[in-house]
């Protein structure tokens, strides 16, 4: 490789550095602080109301049969 070639791919490998971006950890750090804020915000807007859940009898035979089914 002579010094034409390392010119050469010093022009082609311009935009490649083995370093990080200078402030890579800021931004991932502000990358996470809006999806947390995000889920925080979602929870808050898009809340359910719990309602306890209520078994029926048909519910209940189904649960059962899978169970006995499963020990065969």
């Amino acid at each position: 490789m002579d010094e034409s070639d390392r010119d050469l791919l010093d022009k082609q490998l311009w935009g490649t550095s083995p370093s990080p971006p200078p402030h890579g950890g800021a931004l991932g750090l502000a990358f996470a602080a809006v999806f947390l804020g995000g889920l925080m915000l979602g929870g808050i807007l898009f809340a359910h109301q719990n309602k306890p859940t209520q078994m029926t009898l048909p519910d209940a035979a189904t649960v059962l049969s899978f169970l006995d089914k499963s020990a065969q």
